[in-house]
C-alpha cells in the first residue's frame, strides 16, 4: 500500500482539512489492530477535542502520555486542549514534576495560556547576537551575522530574526523559507507561523496562508492577533460564515476590539447580512483605519447608497488625499451611474498613490482609455517596481483591458499574467461544485419531487439565471424597468435560507407543505429585508441558482425563472477578460476552469428541461439584440406581466449596478460585443478546445 494511502495519513489528512469525524472514525479500527501506535492515539485525541468529545479526548491523551512520557508533542498538544479549557496549570504542574527539560516547560507553559508559544533556540547565538539582530536595520548586515551562526548551529529564534529582517526588506520568498526553517525546529512557535503568514500573504498565496494561520489559531486560542488573521484569511478565501464565527469568539471577550468588529462586518457584508454589517460597523471607533470607508460600504450594501456617498464626502473633507477612500467613492460613483464624478475621483486616487491597483483596475473597467493616456503610462511605471502581488494583478487587469484596442497581444499578455497571479492565490477544484450538482441532481431533486403537497409560500420573485458576462444583468435591467418590478441584484440568500430544508433532505425524508412553506417564506423575508423592504416584486441575479431551479420551483410555486443563454465561445472570452472579486469565480482564471463551469451550465440546465417541463423561461443574448421587443414581449408574458414600452428605455432608469455590467446597463442595446471571440481566437484556444471536447461548440 502506497503511505499516503494508509488509516494513519488519511485520518491526518482528513484533521488537517478540519473533517474531524472522518479522522476519529477511520483511527479507531486503526488503533484496536495496533494500540501502541503514539501518532494515531495523538490524532484520535485532537479528532475528539474537535468534535467537543472532551472526556475521550483525555482518555486518547492519557494512552500517549503511557506510550510516550517524553514526547514534547504529547504534551505540547495536550497543553494546547487542556490550556482551551482553562485547566493549562495542571498540564504545566505535570509536566515539571516529570522533570521534562526547562525549554519544553516554557513551551507547555505558553502553550497552556492559550496565548501561543514564542521561539526561545538561540543555537549558537549570544544574547549580545540576538540583541543585535534584534534591531533589524540593514538586510545585508543582518545576513552577514545570522547566516554564520545557523551554520554553526541553527537556532529557531535567530531563524525568526533573519526572516523578520527579509520580509521587512520585502524579500518574501527568502523570508518565508527562513520562517519555515524556523519552524522545522520549533513547530508550536506561533510568533513564528504568524511571520510565515504574512510572508505568504504578501506573495499573494491565499491558501497556504490560511493553512497556516488555522495552525497558529488552534495554537494560540486566546491570541486575539492568531484569531483575527485566521478570520481574515478565512475571509479572503470566501468563508464568512467561519470568519464570522471566529470574530465572534473575539468580540465574546473583548466587545469593543476594532479589528474583530471590523471582522465581523466584513464577514456579514460577505454574507449577504447587510444590516447585521451595518450594526458592526456602526459600533467601531469613528477614527479607526478605514471606519468610514467601512461604514460607507455597510450603508451601500444596505441599498443607502446616498447616505454611502456623505459618509465618503465628511472623510474626504478631512483628509483628501485618501487614495482608499477617493477608490471606494469612485467605485460607489459608477454603480449608481455617476460617470463623471467617478473619474474623477479614480484619477484622484492614483495622483495620491500611483501604486494603488484597485484605483486603476476600476478606472480601466470604467473609462475607455486611450493608449496615450496619462494613466497607461503610470501603470506600466509602477509594475516597473516592487509592488505587492494583489496590486499588481490589479494593474495586469487594467491594462489587459486599457490596451485591448491599440494593442491587443500586450492587452492577452497581461490578462495572462493577471489570471495566472489570481489562480496561484485562488486555486480552482472543480470537483467541489460537481458534487453539489451530484447531490442535488440524484438526492435533492426526487425527494422534493416526491413531495405530495405544494408549498404555501405566496411570493413571487423572478429568478435571471445563468453564467456571467452572458447578459443576465441586461435581463434583470429589462424586468426592473417594468413598474410592478425592482432589481434585487445578486440577493444570495436562497442557500443560508434553504439549509434546514438541505438538512431534512440530507437525512433522506420527503418534505411535507410545512417545511417547503417555511424556506420559501424565509426566502422571501430575507431577500425582501436585504432589498430594503421593497413592496414590488423583486428579481433575484443570484449565481449559481441555474442548480437550484427545482429547489426555487418546490419552495416558491409562484416564482418564475428566466434562463439567459449566450454563444459560450463570447461568455468564455468576456469571463477570461473580467476580473471577478478575489477568491469569488476561481475558475474564471483559467480557460480550462471556463470550459467546464460552461459546460456544467449546460448539464443542469438540460436536465432540468427534461425534469421540470416548462418551469423556465430561456432567453438567448443574441436573439435579444436581433429582436428586442418581440423578446421582451416574451420575457414579461413568461413572468406574468403585462407589456410595457418603457422597459425597452431601460438605460435610461439603471439603478445602483455593482456587477461588471455597471456602464453597459446604461447604454442601448449594442452588438459590438456578438462574435468577439473570432478575433480573439488564438488568445482563448485553450477555451475553445475545451468547449468542443464538451461538445458544445463544433470544431
Amino acid at each position: 500500500m502506497n503511505s499516503s494511502d494508509t488509516p494513519l495519513s488519511q485520518a491526518r489528512r482528513a484533521l488537517e482539512a478540519e473533517r474531524s469525524k472522518e479522522a476519529r472514525d477511520l483511527l479507531g479500527p486503526l488503533l484496536e489492530a495496533r494500540p501502541g501506535m503514539v501518532e494515531a492515539w495523538l490524532l484520535l485525541a485532537r479528532a475528539r477535542a474537535a468534535l467537543g468529545e472532551d472526556d475521550a479526548a483525555r482518555e486518547a491523551f492519557g494512552r500517549c502520555a503511557t506510550l510516550a512520557p517524553k514526547e514534547p508533542v504529547v504534551w505540547l498538544e495536550r497543553a494546547l486542549f487542556e490550556g482551551a479549557r482553562g485547566q493549562g496549570g495542571q498540564v504545566v504542574r505535570e509536566a515539571r514534576r516529570a522533570g521534562v527539560a526547562q525549554a519544553l516547560a516554557t513551551m507547555v507553559q505558553a502553550a497552556a495560556s492559550g496565548k501561543g508559544a514564542r521561539a526561545t533556540g538561540a543555537g549558537a547565538a549570544t544574547r549580545a547576537d540576538l540583541a543585535a539582530l534584534s534591531q533589524g536595520g540593514n538586510l545585508r548586515a543582518v545576513e552577514a551575522r545570522a547566516v554564520p551562526l545557523l551554520r554553526a548551529r541553527p537556532g529557531a529564534a535567530v531563524w525568526g530574526l533573519l526572516a523578520q529582517a527579509r520580509l521587512a526588506a520585502g524579500r518574501t520568498g527568502p523570508a518565508a523559507e527562513a520562517f519555515r526553517q524556523g519552524l522545522r525546529l520549533e513547530p508550536y512557535a506561533v510568533d513564528l507561523r504568524l511571520g510565515l503568514v504574512r510572508a505568504l500573504q504578501a506573495q499573494g498565496d491565499v491558501l497556504p496562508a490560511l493553512v497556516e494561520a488555522r495552525q497558529a489559531a488552534r495554537m494560540a486560542p486566546l491570541l486575539p492577533a492568531a484569531q483575527l488573521i485566521h478570520g481574515r484569511l478565512s475571509l479572503q478565501a470566501g468563508l464568512a460564515d467561519r470568519a464570522a464565527a471566529i470574530a465572534a469568539e473575539v468580540l465574546a471577550r473583548r466587545p469593543t476590539d476594532d479589528a474583530a468588529l471590523a471582522l465581523a462586518a466584513e464577514a456579514a457584508m460577505q454574507a449577504g447580512r447587510a444590516e447585521e454589517a451595518l450594526a458592526h460597523a456602526r459600533a467601531r471607533k469613528p477614527d479607526a483605519p478605514a471606519a468610514a470607508a467601512m461604514l460607507a460600504k455597510a450603508l451601500a450594501d444596505a441599498g443607502r447608497a446616498e447616505e454611502a456617498l456623505a459618509v465618503h464626502d465628511a472623510h474626504l473633507a478631512r483628509t483628501p488625499d485618501d487614495s482608499a477612500t477617493l477608490t471606494a467613492r469612485g467605485q460607489l460613483r459608477q454603480s449608481t451611474g455617476d460617470a463623471a464624478g467617478a473619474e474623477a475621483d479614480l484619477r484622484a486616487a492614483i495622483a495620491a498613490d500611483p501604486r494603488n491597483g484597485t484605483a486603476y483596475r476600476a478606472l480601466a473597467y470604467g473609462v475607455r482609455l486611450a493608449a496615450d493616456d496619462p494613466a497607461v503610462g503610470a501603470m506600466q511605471a509602477a509594475l516597473a517596481g516592487d509592488l505587492p502581488a494583489f496590486d499588481r494583478r490589479m494593474i495586469d487587469y487594467a491594462l489587459g483591458r486599457a490596451l485591448q484596442r491599440d494593442d491587443p497581444d500586450a492587452a492577452a499578455a497581461h490578462l495572462a499574467k493577471a489570471n495566472a497571479s489570481m489562480l496561484r492565490s485562488y486555486p480552482h477544484d472543480p470537483r467541489p461544485i460537481r458534487a453539489q450538482w451530484e447531490r442535488i441532481a440524484t438526492r435533492d431533486w426526487p425527494l422534493l419531487r416526491a413531495a405530495t403537497e405544494t408549498s404555501g409560500a405566496t411570493a413571487a420573485p423572478i429568478f435571471v439565471t445563468g453564467l456571467p458576462r452572458s447578459g443576465t444583468t441586461l435581463v434583470e435591467a429589462i424586468l426592473s424597468s417594468h413598474p410592478e418590478v425592482a432589481a434585487g441584484g445578486e440577493l444570495a440568500v436562497l442557500r443560508h435560507t434553504a439549509r434546514p430544508l438541505r438538512d431534512l433532505l440530507a437525512g433522506g425524508a420527503v418534505p411535507d407543505e410545512a417545511a417547503l412553506r417555511r424556506a420559501g417564506e424565509a426566502y422571501d423575508a430575507a431577500a425582501r429585508r436585504k432589498a430594503g423592504e421593497c413592496t414590488l416584486r423583486l428579481t433575484d441575479k443570484s449565481i449559481q441558482s441555474f442548480l437550484e431551479i427545482g429547489l426555487i420551483r418546490a419552495i416558491l410555486p409562484r416564482a418564475r425563472v428566466v434562463v439567459v443563454t449566450r454563444d459560450p465561445r463570447d461568455t468564455g472570452l468576456s469571463i477570461w477578460r473580467n476580473h471577478f472579486h478575489d477568491g469569488t469565480h476561481r475558475y474564471a482564471a483559467s480557460q480550462e476552469g471556463i470550459a467546464d463551469r460552461i459546460g456544467l451550465f449546460h448539464d443542469a440546465i438540460a436536465f432540468w428541461r427534461q425534469e421540470t417541463p416548462g418551469a423556465f423561461h430561456e432567453i438567448a443574448y443574441e436573439a435579444l439584440l436581433d429582436a428586442p421587443e418581440e423578446q421582451a414581449r416574451a420575457l414579461l408574458a413568461a413572468c406574468g406581466l403585462d407589456w410595457d414600452a418603457r422597459v425597452l428605455s431601460f438605460h435610461e432608469r439603471a439603478g445602483r449596478v455593482e456587477t461588471l455590467s455597471f456602464a453597459q446597463v446604461r447604454q442601448p442595446l449594442y452588438r459590438s460585443s456578438r462574435g468577439g471571440w473570432q478575433a480573439a481566437r488564438e488568445e482563448i484556444a485553450e477555451l475553445i478546445a475545451g468547449l468542443e471536447a464538451r461538445g458544445l461548440v463544433e470544431g
